[in-house]
């Protein structure tokens, strides 16, 4: 099974980057209607900082000209790492 941690900054890294195809294996079927919902306002960021708040859930700051805060819930699945909830805390 892949690393946490790791999984959540690749999957970070594909959010500041753009990747969509790389994202796409990351939401299980639970949260893709949220995910579609988040996907509507899509976010512009340079970088991010994750704040790990235990039991799997992760709060991550997508920083560029504005601040945005994506909470999720990950789940391990078939032996990888996957985003079972998901939310907007706060746009800045």
């Amino acid at each position: 099974m892949s690393d946490l941690r790791a999984t959540q900054e690749r999957h970070a890294q594909d959010v500041v980057n753009g990747n969509v195809a790389g994202l796409m294996g990351d939401f299980t079927p639970n949260a893709m209607a949220k995910v579609m919902a988040l996907a509507a306002n899509p976010i512009t960021a340079t970088r991010f900082e994750i704040k790990d708040l235990g039991n799997n859930e992760v709060e991550i700051s997508y920083i560029g000209e504005k601040t945005r805060v994506v909470w999720s819930k990950w789940v391990e699945n078939g032996g990888k790492w996957q985003i079972d909830d998901v939310k907007e805390v706060t746009g800045s």
